[in-house]
């Protein structure tokens, strides 16, 4: 009878221990917000059900940009401790795109409305229906905001081109780390209106002004 027991109470623990060690598998939606500069963070996944998520692992073929909409397939790394305590630490299995940012639309009474820090821009491209760039930033003291914003013409007799600015806002941080950062802006409503051009600016380091058309196909 005591062999039973034994036999009993090793067959709970085994069945017991395998119960905790079981990985849950999660499918959620959410958004991609750039946290770094927030201790030893990086991207963030706030999803839609209040959580927030640390991608430590993710497919080697996918990027996370500021803003995007994603779904998410993922697992909790319960056992690994990280610096950043913005999001719990996971791994994701599989990511799905399913948009970019949306731009703000300026007009020429709200122009001055965000604010023009100088960024150091890296490269830039359309990628489908989103518009892609990688910039740089000095900073590491205040947050720090990106948008890309439409700058409608103030008469109808200005180009017909339209023009795209990107706005930083800095905060008036005057620390000098160095951020280096991904963005991506949906494009679809200006493809939606056949317009084959536009124009992209932004205010650069050393009062330089980046300039440069973009084709749409």
């Amino acid at each position: 009878m005591k062999r039973l027991v034994v036999i009993l109470s090793v067959f709970l623990i085994l069945f017991t221990s395998c119960q905790d060690d079981e990985i849950l598998s999660f499918d959620e939606t959410g958004t991609v917000v750039d946290y770094a500069g927030a201790g030893d963070c990086g991207f963030i996944i706030e999803l839609d059900n209040g959580n927030k998520v640390l991608p430590l692992y993710y497919p080697e073929n996918f990027t996370f940009t500021q803003g995007q909409r994603v779904l998410i397939t993922y697992t909790e790394l319960t056992n690994v401790m990280v610096g950043c305590s913005q999001g719990v630490p996971c791994e994701v299995t599989y990511v799905e795109e399913l948009s970019c940012s949306p731009y703000i639309d300026l007009y020429f009474e709200n122009y001055d409305s965000l604010a023009r820090d100088p960024v150091h821009i890296h490269e830039a491209y359309v990628d489908g229906n989103c518009l892609y760039f990688k910039l740089s930033y000095s900073g590491g003291c205040q947050e720090h905001t990106i948008d890309l914003a439409r700058m409608h013409p103030w008469t109808a007799s200005s180009s017909t081109v339209p023009t795209f600015e990107i706005r930083h806002n800095a905060n008036g941080d005057l620390c000098e780390a160095w951020f280096t950062k991904e963005f991506r802006y949906d494009l679809t409503n200006l493809k939606a209106t056949g317009t084959k051009q536009f124009v992209l600016t932004a205010k650069l380091i050393n009062d330089e002004v980046y300039n440069k058309i973009f084709e749409l196909e």
